[in-house]
């Protein structure tokens, strides 16, 4: 009656659906049996809007209050329901939620607590329905399942459930028993195991050991599995055993997760882990294990876990945040966000995405920017490939995932992949087909927004009695509340296509708690309580609009229909904490909050009541001020301070706890006193009315001699591109930076700023931003150019650097920067230029002598050598032998190029720096002082650190010098300015930046911090050296190639993009590159005893001269396709393609692959996915019985070619027509899982005893052997016991430990005694 009553109000259509909306949300707030009554009514006859019928199935766990077996049972009938199982998209969320409201209700959890005192028993495990129509329905929802996305969903409703009877299938899915089992299934069946894992600890983290274990398991398992087990609470045998495991793991991805998750966990300090955090054991058993395992020199690790105890509030949190490469494409990140609010835990948020499938992405937006001549096969790489029978490998599938979780059992997700965007592509295409360009009816035009959401957090209602006979009532909650109206339009022009977008908001939050009585006499509450109340209110309508063909955006910002000129003072933003007391009806009687009855009176400290008000924003035509009211003891710049103490000073942990801000004492804590503040703007008094800004974003490019070309977006031709024209002064703009930039290939980019105030006196603001950048392989530089107009003081600032970084690996090489930064009415009136240069020392050269490093590689290499000479005596019939010196050789191989690049980085380290600084002749005092404040703070930070302070020696500049010493990993600086000379000695460096500074020669320096940051290499590299490969997947294998071609490195995919080819004659490499239809050819012309002294390199048959330190240019058809050769003066070439770059030294060749590890390569360099498992396949994909074998199929077949023997032609056959493929070995999860319930005889778990009138409880789980099961070995240890007096808290208490919880929250109660007791070391069943 009341929703038609609510339909039915008069008022404009805005209005009804506000209405609509807030009736809507308290209905769903009520939570009662009869308010989901309702909502199962209006769905299953279709009352309720796609929306709203969403929004209340997802929330139905959330804010039910009593789930008696009856009301549950009707929500079965309501999944069951045509209008649910007719709407995929309602139906997954719908089972989700019936099956998380079973396990809170039914099978028992810590988080929810039903009113059973007052309704009685909600649900029970032994309700015959669970296991009779509850569970049945969703098994046979996940066998009738069609789609993987369905199926995936299902299974997660399954895992929901927690009911023991469904973890057997679950683990059957983990495994891959099923008929329909895939990689995603497997995967997606263990992590719906998330949740409730813990329920059965015993049972499922053997099975995450086993597939972490596995290495023939898939990685997409292996992984998951791991970030499983540290949510169990692991013996720290189990991760001692995961540490080890990093030494000898083939997986890169999985020992980088492995080593990155100890990591983390071991660097958490002991006092910022919140009371009740499962972290705070984990971090202590990681830091005993951590030294085990091998170190992955890293910045970012791949886990990242804050945690932080705030304990003046009492309260804290902890982020988790991980990173997950699982396959050759699929990547996941998990975010978690966990609340300690003294008795209250809590997870605001939780969410994963995952996405497959760039690769394929990637490839397919290359397609369409580049010429379709490029995707052609260069002839005679086709007929390569065809000799060879390359089989192209398959390109992974697009999948796109996402999954989010709001205050613990709020859930959304939603799944697509290549059969949903395939069905996806067949709708749109029908819609099209049957109803024409009228579909473009519901997109374009003006479509109204008016949304309204009421949510309710936390709630906690109890009636408790008391000894006086009178009920104690404690009512606590917060509630948000947001309101979005407007409008977007969307023109669909074909001349001019724009959206705008119109909105208007508001929103609040209130937290209301208090604790109090009935009275007998007068029935009504007498309560005291705290209310905390913040509000956002923007009294302005904000249009924004996007034209695409102008590259224009618009953000238009005035008052709301609301707001009149005349109105006085509005509240933009309030924060208030109000203590009260409160005599009022109750609420059945009176809806009117307690908070603000007129009844109810704020409760006042003994401190004086302080008012504060400040104005500003008059500079503007606004007239803002902030009015502050509190009754803190003192309100100073001090009590600012100390209000952030209690924060820890972290801005993100206030954010966090934006509702724990409050009134302070004198000694800085925090108190539930009167406390309030507000932002108020005024109108009445303010000139301005509105605001509008526009910004024009403007491109720009340059190759070589090319003219500069600008860019635009039309909507029927696409991206096109016109030369700058000289009348415009944007395009000036772009011309004279480019020319600044004066690179081979540059790039500029302008944006102009129109912002104007509008109302009074019209305020216009012009800023124009110009910002180039420019490389080739020597210099990167950069141009920015800014103006403002208005500003009298400084009109302009321009910045024009460059940097000039040695390409060549030669320890003479100099790493060289510049920077110019000029301000003022002119970028001519003053300015500030830094000139700097890294050079090699000869100290560092002689340190890169006798390194350990140097040491290690010179006696690697007296190995391999020796290791070649034995080979020579070994006959092809001793395979035994010869097998054992190959893996000795690979073994050797490894190490030598380890320890023998580490050595050529430090001889090539850039250890000493310098840096000179000059003015113009005068400066603003305010930089003068910021140099003033620099210098005082470097002093204040280093200080332990200053050596010598001595009187200045140069005028009118600054030289800085640096020396880096990695032997220590330290750096001294020595600073000489006008005023004084200051000396600082081995100032200490963080370990992570051992890896970043000093530069090192030859080296790209975002490429080298990238590596420090990541771990892994900007682009893997593959090196072909003297007898020996080692694959862009680091596994290194003896072979050594002949005067015939062989693939080195390509791309075998569908596209097949690029190869690169080598041969060896006389000791020396031959290199063929083909990319496209280009084909370009490299060897040594001259050498002498191995050093080559010339190289002759072609481009489609054409040669091309070669000068030192000079890179030219092959081929160019855009930006993104180039071919290009760099001679440098160490007698290296380089030859750099969109795909590879390949490096020749002569003997040696290494080859760096730029595409993703999409696991679609092959060739001597392996598949390239990141695991060195069978990483030399076959041209047929097969693995054979060993690499050499392997190596040898991509031997050139042509008839130049000497053919090889008959003996491994017939192996090769052999072994191409068995084809061996690698597969994954699935774990035997189920047999796995199936002992441990067979064998589980013994667990860990709380005792209780009653003594006198208290129920004492261990304050530790203790070992018991189960009921079938007996002691075989006893032992003596002492338990301690808390007690709690008998009554329902105690009654909970031992329903919890009864039902194999372990309540983390009595660690923290008082002990009351300790006693010694025998427990079981180990059971055994019992005889029968």
């Amino acid at each position: 009656e009341m929703f038609h009553s609510v339909n039915s109000i008069s008022g404009s259509q805005q209005q009804k659906l506000t209405c609509r909306n807030l009736f809507f949300d308290l209905v769903r707030n009520a939570g009662t049996p009869s308010t989901v009554m309702f909502i199962k009514e209006m769905i299953e006859q279709d009352q309720f809007t796609a929306f709203e019928s969403y929004l209340a199935i997802t929330t139905l766990a959330h804010y039910i209050k009593a789930p008696t077996e009856e009301l549950i049972y009707q929500i079965f009938q309501l999944i069951k329901s045509p209008s649910v199982q007719n709407k995929f998209w309602l139906k997954g969320s719908a089972h989700l939620v019936f099956a998380n409201i079973v396990r809170n209700a039914c099978l028992g959890s810590s988080k929810n607590v039903y009113p059973e005192q007052v309704f009685g028993k909600m649900c029970s495990a032994n309700n015959n329905k669970i296991v009779e129509e509850y569970i049945p329905h969703l098994v046979q929802d996940l066998k009738n399942a069609q789609t993987s996305v369905e199926k995936q969903i299902a299974l997660y409703a399954l895992g929901q459930l927690a009911h023991e009877s469904v973890i057997p299938l679950l683990v059957s899915y983990v495994e891959g028993k099923t008929q329909d089992s895939s990689v995603t299934l497997r995967k997606n069946a263990l992590w719906a195991l998330s949740d409730v894992a813990h329920y059965y600890r015993h049972q499922l983290l053997p099975v995450f050991l086993a597939i972490a274990h596995n290495p023939a398991e898939s990685r997409s398992l292996r992984i998951p599995a791991i970030a499983m087990i540290m949510k169990q609470q692991p013996e720290t045998v189990q991760l001692q055993k995961l540490a080890v495991s990093t030494w000898f793991e083939q997986d890169q991805e999985v020992a980088r997760y492995i080593y990155s998750t100890l990591k983390d966990q071991a660097h958490l300090k002991r006092e910022s882990h919140p009371e009740g955090s499962y972290l705070y054991k984990l971090s202590q058993k990681a830091q005993t294990v951590l030294p085990l395992a091998k170190p992955v020199p890293m910045i970012l690790p791949t886990i990242k876990v804050y945690s932080g105890y705030l304990p003046k509030l009492e309260i804290g949190a902890y982020m988790l945040n991980s990173l997950m490469t699982l396959s050759q494409s699929t990547t996941e990140f998990y975010h978690k966000t966990e609340y300690f609010l003294k008795q209250v835990q809590t997870t605001p948020v939780e969410m994963a995405f995952h996405v497959a499938g760039m690769s394929t992405i990637a490839k397919d937006l290359l397609k369409t920017v580049t010429e379709s001549s490029e995707s052609v096969l260069h002839p005679q790489l086709k007929e390569l490939i065809q000799k060879l029978e390359i089989t192209p490998r398959e390109d992974s599938k697009i999948e796109l995932g996402a999954w989010l979780r709001l205050s613990d059992d709020i859930n959304f997700a939603a799944e697509i992949n290549h059969e949903t965007v395939s069905d996806l592509k067949r709708k749109v295409l029908s819609a099209i087909k049957d109803s024409g360009l009228s579909v473009m009816s519901k997109i374009c035009g003006k479509t109204p927004i008016n949304h309204q959401n009421v949510f309710e957090e936390l709630p906690y209602q109890a009636v408790v009695p008391s000894d006086l006979g009178l009920p104690i009532l404690v009512e606590s909650q917060m509630t948000y509340f947001y309101s979005v109206q407007g409008e977007l339009n969307v023109e669909c022009s074909f001349n001019k296509p724009s959206a705008s977008l119109e909105v208007a908001s508001k929103m609040s939050y209130t937290y209301n708690g208090y604790a109090g009585t009935i009275s007998p006499f007068t029935q009504e509450l007498l309560a005291a309580g705290i209310n905390i109340h913040r509000s956002t209110n923007l009294p302005v309508k904000t249009i924004v609009e996007f034209e695409p063909s102008t590259s224009q955006m618009k953000v238009a910002m005035t008052q709301n229909s609301q707001v009149s000129s005349n109105s006085q003072g509005i509240d933009v933003h309030y924060y208030s904490v109000k203590p009260y007391v409160a005599r009022k009806p109750i609420v059945f009687k009176d809806l009117t909050p307690a908070v603000t009855h007129h009844n109810t009176k704020i409760i006042r400290s003994p401190a004086s009541p302080k008012s504060y008000e400040y104005n500003f924003g008059q500079s503007l035509g606004l007239d803002m001020s902030v009015k502050v009211e509190t009754e803190c003891d003192v309100f100073d710049a001090q009590t600012m301070i100390d209000s952030w103490s209690n924060f820890n000073y972290n801005p993100v942990a206030a954010q966090w706890f934006f509702f724990a801000e409050s009134a302070l004492t004198a000694q800085g804590m925090p108190t539930a006193r009167y406390h309030s503040y507000s932002v108020v703007h005024n109108p009445s008094r303010s000139s301005t009315k509105a605001a509008e800004m526009s910004v024009q974003v403007s491109l720009a490019s340059k190759v070589e001699s090319q003219e500069p070309r600008k860019y635009t977006l039309h909507s029927s031709q696409g991206v096109q591109s016109q030369r700058l024209q000289e009348n415009s002064r944007t395009e000036q703009r772009l011309g004279e930076c480019l020319r600044k930039v004066n690179s081979k290939i540059g790039y500029a980019i302008n944006a102009q700023v129109n912002t104007k105030l509008i109302g009074g006196q019209p305020k216009t603001y012009t800023y124009s931003i110009t910002a180039g950048s420019g490389h080739n392989s020597l210099k990167h530089k950069w141009n920015l150019h800014f103006e403002n107009e208005q500003n009298t003081e400084m009109k302009k600032l321009c910045v024009d650097g460059q940097m000039e970084y040695p390409t060549t690996s030669s320890s003479d090489a100099h790493f060289k920067y510049s920077n110019k930064v000029a301000f003022g009415n002119t970028c001519d009136q003053y300015y500030v230029n830094v000139e700097g240069q890294s050079l090699v020392s000869n100290k560092q050269r002689q340190f890169s002598t006798y390194s350990i490093e140097s040491e290690q590689c010179h006696k690697a290499t007296q190995e391999l050598e020796s290791l070649k000479e034995k080979f020579q005596y070994v006959s092809e019939e001793d395979k035994e032998t010869r097998y054992s010196l190959e893996k000795k050789h690979s073994e050797v191989s490894k190490k030598m190029h380890m320890f023998c690049n580490k050595k050529r980085d430090q001889s090539r380290a850039l250890d000493q720096t310098e840096f000179t600084i000059t003015t113009s002749q005068e400066l603003p005092t305010s930089v003068y002082s910021m140099a003033k404040s620099l210098n005082t703070a470097a002093k204040a930070v280093f200080f332990q650190y200053i050596s010598k302070v001595s009187q200045p020696t140069l005028q009118n500049k600054i030289q800085v010098e640096l020396t880096f010493n990695q032997k220590i990993n330290s750096v001294s600086a020595k600073v000489q300015s006008p005023k004084e000379n200051v000396v600082f000695e081995n100032i200490r460096m963080p370990y992570e930046l051992q890896e970043v500074v000093p530069l090192v020669a030859g080296k790209n320096p975002l490429e080298q911090s990238y590596k420090a940051i990541t771990g892994k290499s900007w682009y893997p590299k593959c090196t072909l050296g003297h007898g020996y490969v080692q694959t862009f997947d680091k596994k290194s294998y003896t072979y050594q190639i002949d005067e015939c071609d062989h693939l080195i490195a390509s791309d075998c995919s569908q596209s097949s993009t690029h190869a690169v080819l080598a041969k060896e004659v006389n000791g020396l490499k031959h290199i063929t590159i083909y990319q496209g239809q280009s084909k370009v050819e490299l060897r040594p012309a001259h050498a002498y005893s191995g050093y080559v002294e010339k190289y002759v390199l072609t481009i489609d048959g054409q040669e091309v001269q070669l000068n030192k330190n000079e890179e030219i240019t092959l081929k160019s058809s855009s930006a993104l396709e180039q071919i290009t050769a760099f001679y440098s003066n160490d007698n290296t070439v380089e030859v750099e393609t969109p795909y590879t770059k390949v490096t020749h030294f002569g003997k040696t060749v290494s080859i760096e692959e730029k595409s993703m590890a999409d696991g679609n390569h092959c060739g001597l360099c392996g598949d390239y996915n990141l695991d060195k498992r069978a990483d030399i396949k076959s041209p047929k994909g097969c693995v054979f019985s060993s690499n050499k074998l392997a190596a040898l199929s991509y031997r050139s077949k042509s008839s130049q070619c000497k053919p090889l023997s008959q003996k491994i032609q017939e192996q090769i056959r052999t072994e191409e027509s068995q084809c061996v493929k690698y597969e994954t070995k699935n774990t035997h999860a189920k047999s796995i899982f199936d002992s441990e319930v067979t064998n589980s005889h013994s667990i860990k778990k709380h005792t209780y005893i009653f003594k006198e009138d208290k129920i004492c409880i261990s304050q530790e789980p203790v070992a018991q052997c189960t009921q079938k099961s007996m002691p075989m070995a006893m032992k003596k240890k002492t338990i301690k016991y808390v007690c709690l007096p008998e009554g329902r808290v105690a009654k909970l208490y031992a329903e919890r430990i009864e039902r194999g919880e372990s309540p983390q929250e009595l660690r923290h109660q008082p002990v009351a005694f300790k006693v010694q007791q025998d427990q079981p070391i180990s059971c055994r069943p019992r005889m029968q």
